[in-house]
């Protein structure tokens, strides 16, 4: 199979090395993680699968090639290999129903990254193959880059109109699966889907971003026989009013799902988040406050109220442990960021976490009847600083003390136990 693969890269791009200038780039991203009672898919020290204490290292390496055919014709191909070395996962643990195969965001070993095609004038871009897709603060199109391997790339068609600093942008394609053991040149898509997001400056630092976006899969599964979600809304910010700033996103949820019975459901979920805060620039500080909600699936409708991300990042939004998703959420959300130089930002963040319906899924679990709905809260705080041109660090922490919903989930369900959790992160990624 690595032999087919070779031969067909160096029949797509051999001419680019006779014609094309060539730009060579390449990453390295080691990360080191250690967890207390908790880990990816559960909570506690005594989960289903996986390690309720666990240490380990994620390596990821992306090599790339970048051709430049003349002013307007550019390609890039490139491979990464994403490992973790000491995991309590094994490779089945990530076996997914929805797409009734392996998918982890976390491990991908040597596996086609970013391959496209693009050409480009002053106001149309157009990009045609493997790519990643992200906007505004990847909320909603993101591709979740903290994930070890990735959690979105596209295999997509992005056209892009220009007019100096405003663009709308058109796209459509599939999402890819990552499986350790399986190439994906021709195989392994999730959904199918896209979008239009759209970005209008009206004035310095502030902006208004109209976004839309569809999300299907039609194959038969294990949790449904058919998908299709829309999703319609806007985002708008303003950096800097006299050193205030603010940041809101709206975004409905709409379509239908039919379960294994063939019933078909309505979907109708609400998403939205708004940040401000003031900016004290003789310090060098920010601080702030931020609400985030999504619904939750009210069990007395016939609809579906459940609202998820569509195509978006979370690993940096609610808490940075990750124990929770912009799905049936209420985040009560205190910050402070802290830059003492150009080279060096310190987040402070204190998070209040609440269900919208109590009898919802969290993590990997779907309790019913919960009576008490407040998640818990967690404090974190998280420094990058650029060591070099080349050199980035990060240093991290959090810590997540359970409330009344996870202590009364342990007397429903015995992989659950109430001890606070615990989680350290140090990152080091060098660019070629």
């Amino acid at each position: 199979m690595k032999k087919n693969l070779s031969r067909l890269l160096l029949l797509l791009f051999y001419p680019s090395f006779v014609y094309a200038e060539v730009v060579p780039d390449a990453q390295i991203r080691l990360r080191f993680e250690s967890f207390d009672n908790m880990n990816e898919k559960y909570y506690g020290s005594k989960p289903k699968v996986g390690e309720g204490h666990d240490s380990y290292l994620m390596t990821r390496i992306r090599l790339g090639l970048n051709y430049e055919f003349n002013d307007n014709w550019s390609a890039k191909v490139s491979l990464q290999d994403a490992r973790v070395f000491d995991w309590g996962f094994t490779r089945d643990d990530w076996y997914n129903k929805e797409f009734g195969q392996v998918h982890s965001s976390q491990s991908d070993s040597f596996e086609l990254s970013k391959t496209y095609l693009k050409y480009e004038n002053s106001n149309l871009a157009i990009t045609v193959g493997r790519q990643s897709i992200s906007y505004g603060d990847a909320r909603v199109f993101g591709p979740g880059e903290w994930k070890n391997a990735g959690k979105w790339i596209w295999d997509a068609t992005k056209v892009s109109l220009k007019d100096g600093e405003h663009f709308l942008d058109f796209f459509y394609g599939a999402t890819m699966l990552h499986d350790p053991d399986q190439f994906s040149l021709n195989h392994r898509h999730g959904y199918y889907g896209g979008g239009i997001y759209g970005h209008y400056v009206y004035k310095e630092h502030a902006a208004f971003e109209p976004i839309f976006a569809y999300k299907q899969n039609r194959k038969e599964n294990e949790l449904y026989n058919s998908l299709e979600s829309f999703y319609a809304g806007a985002r708008v910010y303003d950096s800097d009013i006299y050193s205030y700033f603010f940041d809101a996103t709206y975004i409905s949820s709409f379509g239908d799902y039919t379960k294994l019975t063939n019933e078909t459901v309505s979907i109708d979920g609400v998403g939205y988040h708004i940040d401000a805060g003031y900016h004290f620039k003789s310090i060098n500080t920010k601080v702030g406050v931020g609400y985030s909600y999504a619904t939750g699936d009210n069990p007395n409708t016939k609809e579906n109220e459940t609202f998820d991300s569509a195509f978006g990042a979370s690993d940096k939004y609610y808490g940075r442990l990750n124990l929770m998703q912009w799905s049936n959420l209420k985040d009560y959300e205190l910050f402070n960021v802290y830059k003492p130089n150009k080279k060096t930002s310190i987040k402070l963040e204190y998070h209040r976490f609440y269900a919208d319906e109590q009898t919802q899924k969290w993590l990997s679990y779907t309790i019913a009847s919960m009576k008490n709905d407040h998640y818990g809260d967690e404090v974190d705080i998280f420094m990058t600083h650029k060591y070099s041109k080349s050199i980035d660090l990060l240093f991290g922490v959090g810590y997540f003390i359970s409330g009344s919903y996870i202590k009364e989930a342990t007397t429903k369900n015995s992989y659950i136990t109430d001890e606070n959790a615990f989680g350290f992160v140090a990152q080091i990624k060098y660019n070629f």
